[in-house]
């Protein structure tokens, strides 16, 4: 397919437009809903509402309570009281550190400054990787972006730590460290960093993250004590069940394992492919971390890979290609493209908002797809010499 059509200016002028359409979208979601639910029945922010019932339970010296869900439930409609539906909490009590704070405000003005906070810190990102005014508003419109803030998720928080603990890493490897130890909140989005990090000897890193996750547990064990992680281990364990009977919606999830459980595969072959999959993406991210000198490269190749690496994994997390979309773009600009790469960049920029739609009504699971073309034009990318 030709490329040469994708340029600069034509680029800024669809994404502008896409970000008028969301604009239009979110006043009439706020404008058709009603006693803060929206026209789907669902809380505006949606999953928002978990993490301010967590926030007040932890307040009120209750944090073991969020993994009970009658418990839960009840604090959600405290928070909303016309939200009939329940939704559960599966964190760690270390991310109740981070939202704690949100219960002190209203609901609404919780929700503003949340979203408003992480997307601060997904921008920061986005400008370290490509410091571009219009590399902001290709962000700003990714599709991935508008579904995690549509569903009031953390993918602009997971994004910040994993993608800048990735640029940071060589020339501040104890903060990026301390980014990854943060990241401990969302562990499955981090399970490739210990391979790609001691490939790149990176040992003060290493100590800085493990020292950095220590204190995080310790200092949520002070905070709210050793029944709110016996609850969370607790419900850590049934959650391979819930995964693969589907109570976990496979058509909002990006991994192999939910696109072959929503093919009807069974789970222990579902497993199976996921794990040649995660395998061959680690194996290779770790080839090419230790070929690369190019510290920038590298990490497009990590945060590509990262999401293949776990069968639970969400649309809303896929806030993170955009690391690898900015890093293979400014690449591309500055040195030249590839052929193909420019349209795997707009397939994966485009690909989380119908995704969710094109597996649920036509069982087409789009996101593992394009996640594994992603990595692979990634990897040629690095083990290309640049003449």
């Amino acid at each position: 397919m030709r490329e040469d059509w994708l340029t600069a200016d034509r680029v800024t002028r669809y994404t502008r437009l896409v970000l008028a359409l969301y604009i239009v979208f979110a006043i009439a979601w706020v404008g058709l809903s009603r006693d803060g639910i929206d026209r789907a029945g669902k809380p505006l922010g949606a999953d928002f509402i978990i993490y301010y019932a967590a926030s007040e339970l932890a307040l009120q010296g209750k944090l073991a309570e969020a993994w009970d869900p009658e418990k839960l439930s009840a604090a959600e409609r405290a928070a909303v009281p016309a939200n009939t539906e329940a939704f559960p909490w599966l964190y760690p009590p270390t991310f109740a550190l981070v939202i704690f704070p949100l219960a002190l405000m209203p609901y609404g003005l919780a929700f503003a400054a949340f979203m408003g906070l992480t997307l601060a810190l997904y921008l920061w990102l986005i400008h370290a990787a490509f410091p571009d005014r219009r590399a902001a508003i290709v962000a700003l419109a990714f599709t991935g972006a508008f579904v995690n803030a549509a569903g009031g998720q953390n993918g602009f928080l997971s994004a910040a730590l994993l993608g800048g603990g990735l640029l940071l890493l060589e020339t501040r490897p104890i903060l990026a460290g301390a980014l990854f130890g943060l990241l401990t909140y969302k562990p499955q989005l981090g399970l490739l960093l210990p391979f790609v990090v001691v490939a790149g000897r990176r040992w003060r890193c290493i100590a800085a993250a493990a020292s950095t996750a220590a204190l995080f547990a310790l200092a949520s064990l002070a905070g709210f004590g050793p029944e709110a992680w016996r609850s969370f281990w607790e419900q850590l364990a049934n959650l391979p069940r819930l995964l693969e009977a589907g109570v976990f919606p496979w058509d909002k999830m990006a991994s192999v394992f939910a696109a072959a459980r929503l093919l009807g595969i069974n789970a222990p072959v579902s497993y199976a492919l996921h794990g040649i999959v995660a395998v061959a993406a680690t194996v290779l991210s770790v080839i090419g971390w230790r070929a690369s000198d190019d510290p920038r490269l590298r990490a497009a190749l990590a945060a590509a890979a990262a999401p293949l690496l776990s069968p639970y994994i969400y649309d809303y997390d896929l806030v993170l290609l955009a690391l690898p979309i900015a890093l293979l773009a400014a690449d591309g600009i500055a040195k030249g493209w590839q052929p193909g790469v420019r349209n795997v960049l707009t397939l994966a920029w485009a690909a989380p908002l119908p995704a969710a739609a094109l597996a649920r009504y036509l069982h087409l699971p789009l996101l593992p797809l394009v996640l594994i073309a992603l990595f692979a034009v990634t990897y040629r990318r690095v083990r290309t010499p640049q003449p």
